[in-house]
């Protein structure tokens, strides 16, 4: 079975689109990567902080800022250990697929709503160029009409998960 599954219709990649073991031919592939500071790592930071300001607590007011590189150092080292085998940053990463839309309407239809919402350009199918704005467009094959390319037609997500029920 084909590890590559279209995110917006359910359709697996055939054996056909599956060149040489390689990515699907026409597939599209979305990966999305999250970065942000590690939790742990935070949590030592506000640790070390805290154990300062104990420390500076026990001692005079008068001498603390003399006293302030001595503690800042001995919090240092107690926590190098746990410090320096904890990564700053956590990353989250996600890939989805998206069957090749040249040959689906509906799918292109999704693709291009995915696109507009992301702020990229639609694309066309192989065969169509793209209409002007508030241009009809008519696909005989199926009946169905598309007013302008960056209206998406509602239904498309049925039509998509009827077609993948089909298959």
């Amino acid at each position: 079975m084909s590890e590559y599954k279209c995110a917006l219709s359910g359709l697996r990649a055939t054996e056909e689109e599956i060149i040489d073991g390689e990515f699907p031919d026409g597939w599209i592939e979305v990966t999305i990567n999250r970065k942000f500071i590690n939790p742990k790592w935070e949590a030592i930071q506000y640790v070390k902080q805290g154990l300062l300001a104990q420390y500076l607590q026990g001692v005079p007011e008068d001498q603390r800022e003399d006293q302030i590189m001595a503690l800042s150092i001995q919090v240092e080292a107690s926590m190098a250990m746990l410090e320096s085998q904890t990564d700053k940053w956590a990353e989250d990463s996600s890939t989805l697929y998206i069957a090749n839309p040249d040959d689906n309407i509906a799918l292109m239809a999704e693709y291009n709503k995915f696109r507009k919402f992301l702020g990229l350009k639609p694309e066309v199918r192989l065969d169509e160029e793209l209409p002007e704005d508030n241009e009809i467009v008519e696909y005989p094959q199926t009946n169905q009409q598309v007013v302008e390319t960056e209206k998406i037609d509602e239904n498309a997500a049925e039509t998509v998960a009827e077609k993948s029920q089909d298959s």
